[in-house]
């Protein structure tokens, strides 16, 4: 009797603590830029940044999306922030940081669903044309140089893709991310009040001082604040979006509890809304308020009696308060900072054709519409009429431009301009009609972005939304959503439908 025996070679053990060394590695890189400071420190800094952005990508599309959408509020802030160890720039690589894993994102996006995805939805098609206009304006002549179309496109290409991750997640995703929205637009606006109290800190100051690209900070004898955000603009439309959904969670929450922290939730940030006094915020406040209360109606009839209901005080309003004259802001000292910028947020809201700023605004709009635009119908490069101009083209003789769809018309021709004006309203009407479907699942959502798109379309119309760091992702990712739920409510209705018949 014989036995073979087969050696096989015991595997190596790798002790546990090969795993930190990344972790030691980080530690003595940190302690090497923090030693030496300045621009190292900056660089790692950001590298950092990056990493726990793009991360989350290795687990899945939506844990990168979430840290990113955690980290543009902040941006600003941070931006700020970093000339406590380096001098004042003009350039700033912090605003390639969302881009880079933006790129990543959508290239597994891409691996996974390949072609398919530029056409998978209602609005995919119209979306890619317009991302193909934005990708061939970048190379535009026109706009003075390649880099001014670089910087056009991390205002208004980058973001368009976040469409496509829109019509890639569930409906589950944007609810957390329209609470997510609340809960950072409310902590946001906390900082804001400290500042509008108690004034902004030095290294803020210092970056106000040195920048050339906001003027309209100043309002009467006081500036306005700007929270956590790089504008009081991008502030007011992020605290417009969240107060907006806090007000529709608190219509649909059914616990007593849930419903009276999310009616805080959104008073306070209609407070922030004022506070910021960006008149188009509070119009478009005012929009998804009355879309809210309208697409809550469960008949016609509750429809008409909500119409009359919302008209009324609005009459009133008109009717039997004055607005505060232009003397009345100007009057307030300078710690009256609170003061100031409710006067100057009611006296345009009661009376916006009579606001200064708002004649200028038109008389831009005229020159635009009768000077430039006609003359330059195929579009002058994705950085025309944007802040990359601004800040890469110095010789640029175009007026300040408040208005997205006049900077995708100078920017894209007028068919780039008709285009996008087709996908915001094919969005605002596909959203009125989820939020009326019969379906059950995620209504609540549904309710909510339906009620955000009538505030875009104001906001795109007198703002510059969809260019706005920390909001212009978020438009496209619920446009991309809309586009998947409608699909989804089409095949769901089909498929009963189907089951009718054979039932039959």
């Amino acid at each position: 009797m014989s036995s073979i025996v087969n050696a096989q070679p015991r595997p190596l053990r790798r002790s546990v603590w090969i795993w930190f060394a990344p972790v030691q590695a980080a530690v003595a890189f940190t302690v090497l830029a923090i030693a030496a400071g300045g621009q190292v420190l900056r660089t790692w800094a950001l590298t950092a940044l990056v990493w726990l952005m793009a991360m989350p990508l290795l687990v899945g599309l939506e844990g990168g999306l979430v840290a990113m959408i955690l980290f543009e509020p902040f941006r600003g802030l941070l931006r700020r922030a970093q000339y406590l160890f380096v001098d004042y720039t003009s350039e700033d690589p912090i605003h390639l940081l969302t881009p880079i894993v933006t790129l990543f994102a959508f290239v597994l996006l891409v691996r996974a669903r390949r072609l398919e995805i530029f056409f998978a939805t209602p609005m995919a098609g119209a979306v890619s044309i317009l991302g193909a206009i934005y990708a061939l304006e970048i190379f535009n002549p026109l706009q003075g140089g390649l880099l001014v179309g670089l910087a056009g496109a991390l205002f208004m290409l980058v973001p368009l893709v976040w469409f496509y991750f829109g019509q890639s997640v569930e409906g589950g995703f944007i609810n957390r991310v329209l609470q997510l929205a609340v809960v950072l637009g409310v902590l946001t606006s906390f900082y804001g009040l400290y500042q509008l109290v108690y004034g902004y800190p030095a290294f803020e100051q210092y970056w106000i001082a040195n920048t050339d690209y906001y003027v309209s900070i100043n309002v009467g004898h006081i500036r306005r604040a700007l929270a956590t955000f790089s504008s009081a603009e991008e502030w007011g439309r992020y605290a417009e979006l969240g107060a907006i959904a806090a007000l529709g969670f608190t219509a649909a929450a059914r616990r007593f509890m849930h419903r009276i922290g999310w009616l805080i939730c959104g008073l306070f940030l209609v407070g922030a809304v004022i506070l910021t006094g960006q008149r188009t915020a509070i119009f478009g406040l005012l929009a998804g308020i009355a879309a809210l209360i309208l697409f809550g109606a469960r008949s016609l009839p509750q429809m008409i009696l909500r119409v009359g209901l919302l008209v009324l005080p609005i009459i009133l309003v008109l009717v039997f308060v004055a607005p505060p004259s232009e003397e009345d802001m100007w009057n307030k000292s300078e710690n009256d900072t609170v003061g100031t910028l409710v006067s100057h947020a009611q006296r345009g809201t009661l009376k916006p054709a009579e606001e200064g700023s708002f004649q200028v605004r038109m008389e831009n709009w005229r020159y635009l519409l009768t000077s430039v635009i006609p003359y330059r119908p195929l579009g002058a490069g994705l950085g025309a009429g944007s802040l990359g101009e601004v800040r890469f083209q110095s010789d640029s003789d175009l007026p300040p431009i408040d208005s997205f769809i006049l900077v995708v018309a100078i920017a894209c021709g007028i068919p780039g301009a008709l285009l996008f004006v087709w996908i915001l309203g094919r969005a605002t009407w596909l959203s009125a009609k989820n939020a009326r479907a019969p379906d059950d699942r995620d209504m609540t959502t549904r309710r909510i972005v339906a009620a955000l798109m009538p505030a875009l379309v104001l906001n795109s119309i007198f703002g510059l939304t969809f260019t706005l760091y920390a909001v212009a992702p978020l438009a496209w990712l619920l446009m991309g959503w809309i586009s998947r739920e409608t699909l989804r409510i089409r095949e769901a209705i089909g498929e009963a439908e189907e089951r009718e018949i054979i039932t039959i």
